[in-house]
Order: structure tokens, then sequence, then C-alpha cells
């Protein structure tokens, strides 16, 4: 039998979160990376995550599940000197209700993948599983053309990238440990709204405690980009939105 570990990037949104309900719930034992990145919502999507993983290991003894077996804090806010410019790290640039260049995170998703897949490495090293699947909540809605260039939105985001990274994930490292997989919503073409639909059916009111929102209040702030989508993924899936919002933007 293959002793398989999911390694999950959870960030405690609806997308991360959703894709580590769907691997738990089929069986799989996972390690958890959370990536503080010196973004302005990385404490409040710390306490989620924490949150979230007690309820999924509570969840996980009564339904026969994986468990999360372990939570890795990784602190890179030094990225904090390069990413300059962009609305979730950089204070001085304001948090926008509508879709700018400014929200995309250059490779945040390959800086937090290769690191994510290099502890996926070092678990087979030590002969702790024989496969490891890095999974990442990048969904396919994220992918939408812009208007301008016909681009992705997030271009870090594109099953062409994802798959693009594990093709060299598994030149750069022993070929005897070279069984390795990247997982994401995108690469499976599930858009937000039917991610959330397959999490709600598994795991319910659990995923109004997820965090969206790049401000990092007490509350959904509801004007910025990501509450906007949390918004448009629950009205497309046909769940009852139960986020609290402090304002609500009609769009």
């Amino acid at each position: 039998m293959v002793r398989t570990r999911v390694v999950a990037i959870v960030s405690g949104g609806i997308d991360s979160t959703c894709s580590l309900v769907y691997w738990l719930s089929k069986g799989y034992d996972a390690s958890v990376v959370f990536f503080d990145y010196g973004h302005k919502a990385s404490r409040r999507e710390l306490d989620t995550v924490k949150e979230i993983v007690n309820e999924l290991n509570s969840i996980a003894v009564d339904r026969r599940w994986g468990r999360v077996v372990d939570l890795l804090v990784l602190d890179i806010s030094f990225m904090k000197k390069i990413w300059k410019g962009t609305q979730l790290v950089d204070e001085a640039i304001d948090v926008e209700s509508e879709y700018e260049r400014t929200v995309v995170v250059p490779i945040r998703n390959i800086v937090m993948l290769t690191m994510a897949a290099a502890y996926a490495y070092t678990l087979l090293e030590q002969e702790v599983c024989d496969k490891a699947v890095v999974v990442l909540g990048s969904q396919y809605s994220d992918v939408e053309p812009r208007k301008d260039t016909g681009e992705p939105k997030y271009p870090d985001c594109s099953p062409e990238c994802f798959l693009s990274i594990e093709s060299a994930l598994k030149i750069c490292h022993f070929r005897d440990r070279r069984s390795i997989e990247v997982w994401t919503p995108s690469i499976a073409l599930l858009k937000k709204s039917k991610l959330l639909k397959l999490c709600h059916n598994i795991v319910g009111d659990l995923v109004y405690r997820t965090w969206s929102c790049y401000k990092g209040l007490e509350k959904h702030c509801g004007t910025c980009e990501s509450c906007i989508n949390r918004r448009k993924a629950f009205k497309e899936a046909g769940i009852p939105d139960k986020t609290e919002y402090l304002e609500i933007l009609n769009y």
C-alpha cells in the first residue's frame, strides 16, 4: 500500500480550506503549511487556520477521515521588501474593490509551492510517506482573462503554471524520490463556486468560518475584491451567505 501524505498550503480562505477538506475526506493525512509573508491579513488568517484545523481533526475522528498531523507556520515576512507596491502587502497601497494589477503578488504561489515541495521532499527522504501531494487552493475562477490583455487575472493560478512547476520539481531532486504531485482546483477546472458547493456538501457550516478579506479586520470588510468574490461564490453556489460584512457593495 502506497503511503500518501498531503502537504497543503492553507490560508484559511474558502479555496485552500475546501481543498484541504477534499483530501482529508478521502482519507489522506495532511501536513498544513501557513505562510506569513508580511501581508495585511496574516494574523487573522493564522487564527482562522488554527480554528479550522482543530475543527477538522474533530470531524476526522467521527468520520474516519485523514487528519492534520502537523501545522507548520513559516515566517517569510522578509518578502515584504520584495513585494512592494502590492495591495496585500504594502501599507501605502489601498486595497481596491475592483480587480487591479496591484492585487497580484508576483509569483507568490510559486514561492510558496517551492517551499512546501521542499518540505514534502523532506518527508519523502525521511520515509514518512511513499508519495507526496502538494495542495494549493488556487481555483479556475482566478484564471478568468483580463479585459485588456486576455491574460489570466492571476497568472500563477493557471493549470499550465502548476503543471510546469510539477515537472520542474520532479527533475530537481533524486530520481528515487520523484513521487511528488501538485494538485490545485484550477488543474481540475474547478471554479470557486463549484469548490465551495462541494465543500459545503461535506462539512456544512464550517465554510462560514473561513476568512477571505484582504484587510484582516475583525469582520470581513465586504468591499475588497476578495470579499466580493466570496459573496459571488455563495450566490453562484446557491448557498446562503452567513458571513458578517462591515459593508455591502453592489456588484
